[in-house]
């Protein structure tokens, strides 16, 4: 065993040779948008999304089903494993089987293995003084989705923002790993300054630069209007003596939204910056670099003013 329960990790490795470890991992939640296609195609991209963090390429998957015929229509259950084998697909991994019980609440994910080479696995932590602080998907889908529960997002809203969160990291893992990348993990229910404190521990700390943070533009009247999940409050109790910042504005909040399968964030060597930049583009990959890690303050997020 390489990586196990310990460290916070997205996903457990196993050595099998010199040259091949196994990753694993499984995620699931219950329904967050209406249309049963595009939970389908949001859950698996968000469980694969844990393979891709680690620097691994995921191989074979196992869907995980809770589901009621006596609540709902089996036409539901085709559409939600519909969105997950295409996406699965998109992914080049196969799919297996799976396991389903009867559960009045839905469920649905995805059980994935994948590869990696033992020497090459990226960790949450490992960033070093200087690193940039890279991120590949807007935050505020927590919040989005929250309004969608409200019956208050626009259906073009709606759109553009299932289409982000079923977007694979698939691109953006093959651009983090491009480089000299020191750590890294993806952004979900701890929301950003979760995994930076993930990222961080008490050995750095990491400047966020607000004006360059990306998110979806909804969410600061949803936010004005008390469309904020719990989990965003649960964050914040949780995480804020870890942040250090002038103001408590829209984007101290939304550092603390919990995501739904959210992009990549990674530590990359200042150095292969230019590097980087160009491989992304050559791959299409949306990135932001939105900070950079510090020596000190240690175990400190600090938002610039």
């Amino acid at each position: 065993m390489i990586v196990g329960i310990e460290g916070f990790e997205d996903a457990g490795v196993y050595k099998i040779t010199d040259e091949i470890a196994l990753v694993q991992t499984i995620d699931f939640f219950t329904p967050i948008v209406d249309d049963p296609y595009w939970f389908g195609q949001i859950a698996a991209a968000n469980a694969l999304s844990d393979i891709y963090a680690m620097g691994a390429v995921p191989k074979t998957a196992l869907n995980m089903v809770c589901f009621s015929l006596k609540k709902f229509d089996m036409a539901v259950l085709k559409e939600i494993i519909r969105g997950g084998i295409d996406k699965i697909r998109e992914a080049g991994v196969s799919l297996l089987g799976g396991h389903s019980v009867d559960d009045e609440e839905i469920k649905y994910g995805l059980s994935v293995t994948g590869v990696v080479h033992p020497g090459r696995i990226i960790l949450n932590q490992g960033a070093l003084p200087g690193d940039a602080l890279i991120l590949t998907k807007p935050l505020g889908t927590g919040i989005l989705n929250t309004g969608i529960k409200g019956k208050i997002l626009g259906e073009g809203s709606i759109k553009k923002l299932v289409e982000i969160m079923a977007q694979l990291n698939r691109r953006a893992s093959e651009a983090m790993l491009s480089v000299k990348t020191h750590a890294g993990t993806d952004v979900t229910g701890f929301g950003l300054a979760g995994h930076l404190k993930e990222m961080i521990g008490e050995s750095i700390g990491v400047e966020i630069f607000k004006d360059r943070v990306p998110y979806f533009e909804e969410a600061v009247e949803l936010v004005k209007s008390g469309f904020a999940p719990g989990g965003l409050y649960s964050n914040r109790d949780f995480y804020k003596t870890h942040v250090v910042s002038a103001a408590q504005d829209f984007f101290y909040d939304i550092i603390f939204d919990p995501q739904t399968s959210g992009g990549l964030l990674f530590a990359v060597a200042e150095e292969d910056l230019p590097l980087f930049e160009k491989n992304a583009k050559s791959l299409t990959v949306d990135y932001w670099i939105i900070g950079k890690f510090l020596s000190e303050p240690k175990g400190k997020i600090v938002l610039s003013s």
